[in-house]
């Protein structure tokens, strides 16, 4: 070997003995070094047979250097760097979901990024979901359940956890009931009789989840995770496949998976298959490389990012459980918003040209909140009567007038318009979204109200921002909800009515109906009655919020809580008002804006009081939320102020005259 070669292959001998880490640790006494040496190069702390195996070699000459190298060539640091590797992405990816959270970030003031403590209870399924959410500081606990009929559900403490996030194993729930008691390859048997395999897959199924949610704290709400489905052509490329086989069985029971959880109180469904479409199927399904039955997602970094998106909908779903500043109204511009470019310029109106692409996503988008209970409007400047021929002419049927609870169209300023259909709708700023595509018009809108969220830029973004927005989704429907648009335009026909007759006679003729009656956590209507909770803000005496868990507490603890169903010749309006009562206290009482005047909450506090308690004595709590002042307004009317949040019952009160309880 010739003297350049001996010298350089010299300088990268003694480079492999220059360790970082040996020069960062070189200060500690042989027993902390090897430790350190453990838990920067295997991320774990030392074991018996470790330390019996390398404490020799670090105390002996040159032996530092020696366990350092041997450590960094071994398959666990090589699989450890590759992990670090992975949770650098998860973090990096982690990041920008908070900081481009598409345009929804803008219209999420609530946001809250912190992580909700959560229970896994499943199988070895999971645990590459918590070593993701370990690694990236969630608070998460695994406790092992398998899918057994008669296997036991951990004890869990409501306060200990946010909520419960469940996996059932696939094969454990078919060997279940599969004659042979196989869940792994009975689906290729010509046996098979599908049609009794589905029916009793779906029973079990359905029993598991009553299990499990009885078993566990009625407080804590329990997403319980989808099945992954096997592919689509499962039986080949020519094959039957979407019925008879375990992929028509296991979307099968993914529908009865999210019907069974629609009826249950506290109790949702959680679809992870679009992460594993999202991320890569063929990179993170196990299907691929183990067999379909197993439903597992892999140890890769494309896993990994699914188990960060299986996070992030938990993280999002506890937002919307929570609801703090939901989204009730959208006002939307038209020319260059709800369709492409300036109709009233155009000399001949082609739909299909205006209308393709963005402005019909757009439109789908807008009634998709609708069909969740958010109230639309229009604000537009343009001539009233010419807009309205052309919006017809543009949408022909599939968007109609009809859709948009309020319209102001004329050359106004947009903030007086705005803030007229505000008050006709009775909504706050803070719960209303504009959008528009001329950035000075959202500039003049924000100057005249601050807290109302706003939209401009790239058409293409508001889609997604719509559909999937924190603000835009509730937990569950309701039927009042569904109804809300035909429920605020009674009333705004009754307030026309109102104007052309004396106040009496109105009344009178409104044919006003009340049903009233106390309700209980496991009655009908109690999801309603939370969501009225949550979402009044004028006519709310306290202006507090709940969660299902708090009402149920306070239930629970001698609370009671009490409803109005009301209707009249003009529409079916629902559950539109709540009182909360405990001993002889009214702790919180909430009316809908719809039916605002008709009288409808001095008819429930007077069927309150018919009660033997509260009786004459009742008080009731008021805090003043700055919103609210309605509410205050009718505690005047019956009760005397005692201290600064408490009132009391000044005269007994009777139903109104023009109500029929």
């Amino acid at each position: 070997m010739s003297s350049s070669r001996k010298a350089d292959w010299w300088q990268r001998w003694r480079g492999q003995w220059r360790s970082p880490e040996l020069a960062e640790l070189s200060h500690l006494e042989d027993a902390a070094f090897l430790e350190a040496v453990y838990q920067k190069l295997l991320g774990r702390p030392t074991d018996p047979a470790g330390r019996e195996h390398y404490l020799p070699r670090v105390q002996s000459p040159g032996g530092r250097k020696l366990v350092i190298r041997a450590l960094k060539n071994s398959e666990e640091a090589r699989l450890y760097q590759d992990r670090q590797a992975r949770i650098g992405l998860l973090m990096r990816t982690e990041m920008q979901e908070q900081e481009h959270h598409s345009p929804v970030s803008s219209l999420v003031r609530f946001a809250d990024n912190s992580k909700p403590r959560i229970a896994l209870l499943g199988t070895c399924l999971l645990e590459g979901l918590l070593q993701t959410a370990l690694a990236l500081d969630w608070p998460v606990q695994h406790y092992l359940m398998n899918s057994g009929q008669h296997d036991p559900v951990p004890e869990l403490a409501a306060l200990d956890f946010d909520l419960v996030l469940v996996q059932f194993t696939l094969r454990t729930l078919l060997s279940q009931v599969v004659a042979t008691g196989d869940g792994d390859l009975f689906h290729l048997r010509s046996d098979v009789d599908w049609a009794t395999l589905q029916d009793q897959a779906r029973q079990l199924l359905l029993a598991q989840v009553q299990k499990i949610r009885d078993a566990l704290p009625q407080a804590l709400p329990v997403l319980f995770l989808s099945f992954l489905e096997p592919p689509a052509q499962i039986n080949g490329l020519l094959g039957m496949n979407r019925q008879n086989s375990l992929y028509a069985l296991v979307r099968g029971l993914n529908d009865a998976f999210e019907a069974g959880l629609a009826e249950k109180q506290n109790a949702f469904y959680l679809e992870i298959n679009d992460l594993r479409l999202h991320y890569g199927d063929n990179q993170a399904y196990d299907g691929y490389f183990s067999h379909f039955s197993h439903g597992g997602i892999l140890n890769t970094p494309q896993g990994d990012l699914i188990h960060l998106g299986i996070l992030e909908k938990t993280r999002a779903a506890l937002q919307i459980l929570l609801g703090d500043q939901p989204v009730k109204l959208i006002i939307t511009d038209l020319d260059n918003t709800l369709w492409k470019g300036v109709l009233a310029e155009m000399d001949e109106i082609i739909p299909v040209e205006v209308t393709e692409g963005w402005p019909l996503g757009y439109a789908e988008a807008l009634l998709t909140c609708k069909a969740r209970g958010i109230l639309l409007a229009i604000c537009s400047k343009n001539d009233e009567e010419q807009t309205k021929i052309r919006f017809n002419q543009v949408w022909y049927g599939r968007l109609r007038l009809e859709d948009f609870a309020s319209m102001r169209i004329n050359w106004q300023p947009k903030s007086e318009n705005i803030r007229q259909i505000l008050a006709e709708l009775n909504i706050l700023p803070e719960h209303a979204l504009f959008i528009d595509d001329n950035p000075l018009e959202i500039a003049e809108v924000q100057r005249a109200f601050p807290q109302l969220r706003t939209l401009t830029g790239d058409p293409h973004q508001w889609r997604m921002a719509l559909l999937y927005g924190i603000p835009f989704q509730v937990a569950k429907l309701s039927e009042e909800s569904t109804r809300r648009t035909e429920l605020l335009q009674a009333k705004i026909q009754r307030d026309q009515a109102m104007l052309s007759t004396d106040r009496e006679s109105f009344l009178r003729d409104l044919q006003l109906r009340a049903e009233i009656h106390p309700l209980t956590p496991s009655d009908k209507g109690f999801d309603r009655a939370l969501e009225l909770l949550n979402r009044t803000n004028q006519f709310n005496t306290t202006g507090q919020r709940w969660t299902t868990a708090e009402l149920q507490n306070f239930l629970a603890a001698e609370g009671r809580l009490w409803v109005l169903q009301a209707s009249d010749r003009l529409a079916r309006h629902g559950l539109v008002a709540v009182a909360l009562l405990k001993a002889d206290c009214l702790w919180q009482m909430v009316l809908s804006c719809r039916v605002f005047g008709l009288g409808l909450e001095t008819a429930l506090l007077a069927r309150i009081l018919d009660e033997p308690a509260p009786g004459a004595t009742l008080q009731a709590r008021w805090m003043d939320t700055g919103r609210n002042a309605t509410a205050r307004q009718f505690l005047e009317q019956f009760f005397a102020p005692q201290t600064e949040d408490r009132y009391a019952l000044r005269e007994r009160l009777v139903v109104p005259a023009h109500i029929t309880v």
